[in-house]
């Protein structure tokens, strides 16, 4: 594979706003026009064979579709190893709310770490652990690609792209879109390191 493209979802109503892991929240009426645009955008310069992955939650599933739907001869596949952190206790909280209820923790991600074990949820080890596998999976086909996750796991793919550690690497932007080279699945990037 010459290149492999990673999407960040488009926006919904939490975006921004609220810690969004698992919750299966829809993209917003903005969002749902931003991934139309983004569809129109890509579409015509995809390859017919391309291979979209994406995470299992509804707004990227829905980010997707729109990028499918502009793709005649793309295939959609849905892989639970790209869906989002689970932010456990702070899963739908604004981060005001998150210092009210786990100041220690609502600290750290205001110092900009980002390898946190999430209590309630996941491990950064574990998340790591699923998306290094997700990105050996994908390197190894010889196949155009497109990722449509979250920002945790794209976080974790672009570190391992670009062999930086994932500390140097910034939190994506809804609708975002990476055209990284893949020159091989190596995996030497320092991702969270303890």
């Amino acid at each position: 594979m010459d290149e492999l493209l990673l999407v960040r979802h488009a926006a919904t109503l939490w975006s921004g706003r609220r810690y969004c892991g698992r919750s299966d929240q829809r993209l917003s009426d903005a969002g749902e026009a931003a991934a139309a645009r983004l569809a129109a955008e890509l579409g015509s310069s995809l390859p017919s064979n391309i291979r979209i992955v994406s995470s299992p939650l509804l707004r990227a599933r829905q980010t997707a579709e729109a990028i499918a739907s502009a793709v005649p001869g793309a295939t959609l596949e849905i892989d639970e190893r790209w869906s989002e952190t689970d932010f456990g206790i702070a899963e739908g909280l604004t981060y005001e709310d998150l210092t009210g209820a786990a100041p220690a923790l609502a600290a750290r991600l205001a110092r900009g770490d980002v390898c946190i074990d999430w209590p309630g949820g996941e491990s950064a080890a574990a998340l790591v652990a699923r998306v290094e596998a997700a990105w050996r999976d994908l390197t190894e086909h010889r196949r155009p690609a497109l990722v449509v996750s979250h920002g945790g796991p794209l976080r974790i793919a672009i570190a391992l792209a670009t062999n930086r550690a994932v500390t140097d690497v910034t939190v994506p932007e809804p609708g975002a879109v990476w055209r990284l080279p893949v020159i091989s699945s190596s995996m030497t990037a320092s991702v969270c390191d303890r």
